[in-house]
């Protein structure tokens, strides 16, 4: 009778917490969602920031003025380029928050009504940043890395508290792309400081998102960012299926890229073997995808039940995005290539929608059809690895079209895009999630800069192609044909450089470059690349 009842009491004790427990989680989810409606309503009537204030430039101590961007055909302004450019960095900036009592250092939000430092979205971000102040970028990611649990970096935290999943594990990749843009010491200064908890939190994913085929798998849809994709279920989230079994393309991209960053930074720290460890287990990761994720007759990657070996038969932006990390031959490529620029499936006036336009789930409802940058510029950054550059060219420009004349048209920056035409009226979030209208409202989020000011990044890098070469400042120009007639003048308060271009027949440039050290004038063929300032101008290194 006593044993009876002491197991009695030893359920109730358990049925007690974890009811305790359960209230806990409601009352941290109700408490982080009342919180976002209540800066979403405040926030969500106010006109979007145009230009840079110089005093809020001041008060967030960012080093230098933005870049500045004017566009003209023959002697019309393109106002539509010149604007939108301006206001992607107007809404950066109002979007860094000083230190506080969250974060010790500098940190972003991705849009005022979202009040909190997400993972993926901060190293997209630090990307439109490192083109502006490096060390604002490196702040970004810093930030991400100061709040993980334990060896996990958290999907997201705020003053309410923190996720208990994570998401794309793109920090370690977007530290590296800031390498070129600061002095050697300054980036390696940055890898003793990150490699290791990074280093740790790839191990940590190798243990616990890891399946025994070797592939990965998301503990949760939202895990992946891609919430509500047709390949995870329903467009409201009331059926979202276990992915814990579910191999999964885009995850395993995201992992081969940490691993190949991950080699970058332990070299930088002067760890050679845990370089090499790093690149051969990218390498491995890259033939187990290709060997159980790629679907011949499709030509395209697709999730994968780990237990039924069933593909999840789901054209998404996931079926492309091994293209970034190297994971496909040339023969696949050339096949994701012809997916890419069919006008039926991704090749959209926006181009590069979440769901292709040929599959039976596509419309305009989030993840199941509009256009995302981050995931978008991330296949253009395939099509480059691949040398598909006249593609990713075409792509970039027609995105970066696209989201500045939706902002000439309603002077936002948003978070996703309609893929057939600017503007944001037919455009819808999770229809049928009363908790998602409420709190988030029934469009896409203003002021998202956010990945969308990745635009930005195309422009400057994939496009125009600057970058800090061994011998100075480079650029290697790569516009496509509609470009032709367009006069560029893009001033680099940090470099101190002013580039003048015109594009002329066939993406060939002719321009002129002012530095500290005179003007060069310059014409190039596409993808010539030209040298416009010197490695020992002094403003081509950040010393932070």
């Amino acid at each position: 009778m006593l044993k009876m009842l002491a197991g009695l009491s030893r359920q109730a004790r358990r049925g007690w917490r974890a009811f305790v427990a359960a209230l806990v989680r409601f009352w941290r989810l109700l408490s982080f969602g009342l919180y976002v409606l209540f800066w979403s309503k405040i926030l969500g009537g106010r006109r979007g920031a145009s230009r840079v204030n110089l005093g809020l430039l001041a008060s967030k101590s960012v080093q230098y003025l933005p870049p500045q961007l004017e566009v003209c055909r023959a002697d019309a302004s393109v106002e539509a380029w010149s604007h939108g450019f301006a206001a992607v960095n107007a809404v950066l900036l109002l979007n860094l928050q000083k230190p506080d009592a969250l974060s010790p250092s500098r940190y972003a939000r991705p849009a005022p009504a979202f009040r909190a430092i997400y993972l993926w979205d901060s190293a997209f971000i630090a990307q439109i940043w490192k083109l502006w102040d490096p060390q604002v970028a490196f702040e970004v990611l810093h930030s991400v890395v100061a709040l993980r649990q334990g060896a996990r970096l958290q999907h997201y935290v705020s003053d309410l508290g923190g996720s208990k999943f994570t998401q794309p594990p793109l920090v370690a990749w977007s530290l590296v792309g800031l390498k070129p843009h600061v002095a050697d010491d300054v980036f390696r200064r940055w890898a003793d400081i990150l490699y290791e908890p990074l280093r740790d939190y790839h191990c940590w994913l190798y243990e616990h998102r890891r399946l025994p085929n070797g592939l990965f798998a998301w503990a949760h849809p939202y895990e992946s960012g891609v919430e509500n994709a047709p390949r995870f279920g329903s467009r409201d989230e009331r059926r979202l299926i276990d992915t814990t079994q579910l191999a999964a393309p885009d995850f395993c991209a995201y992992m081969v890229l940490s691993g190949e960053a991950l080699s970058v930074l332990a070299q930088c720290v002067g760890k050679e073997e845990e370089a090499a460890a790093h690149e051969r287990e990218a390498q491995i990761l890259r033939e187990l995808a290709n060997r159980y994720l790629w679907e011949e007759t499709a030509g395209l990657y697709f999730d994968r039940d780990a237990c039924s070996g069933e593909f999840v038969k789901s054209r998404t932006i996931a079926s492309l995005l091994p293209l970034w990390a190297g994971i496909p031959d040339a023969r696949q490529a050339e096949r994701l290539c012809r997916h890419i620029l069919d006008p039926a499936a991704f090749n959209t006036l926006l181009p590069l929608p979440s769901v292709a336009l040929n599959d039976q789930a596509f419309e305009k409802d989030m993840w199941r059809g509009p256009v995302w940058l981050n995931v978008a510029f991330g296949v253009i950054c395939g099509l480059q690895r691949y040398g598909f550059y006249p593609e990713a060219a075409n792509l970039a420009f027609r995105l970066c079209d696209g989201v500045y004349r939706t902002f000439w048209q309603t002077g936002r920056i948003y978070e996703f895009y309609d893929p057939q035409q600017p503007g944001v009226e037919e455009l819808h979030r999770k229809r049928g999630n009363l908790w998602k209208r409420l709190t988030l409202g029934a469009k896409p989020v203003a002021d998202f800069v956010g990945w969308s000011g990745l635009v930005n990044t195309l422009l400057i890098e994939n496009m125009l192609g600057l970058r800090n070469g061994s011998r100075g400042v480079e650029i290697t120009p790569r516009f496509p044909p509609q470009a032709e007639g367009l006069k560029f003048s893009l001033n680099l308060p940090r470099h101190e450089l002013l580039i003048e271009l015109n594009i002329l027949h066939e993406g060939a440039v002719a321009g002129s470059s002012r530095a500290l050290k005179g003007t060069v004038s310059f014409e190039a063929k596409f993808g010539e690349t030209v040298l416009l300032a010197p490695k020992s101008v002094r403003s081509t290194e950040v010393s932070s």
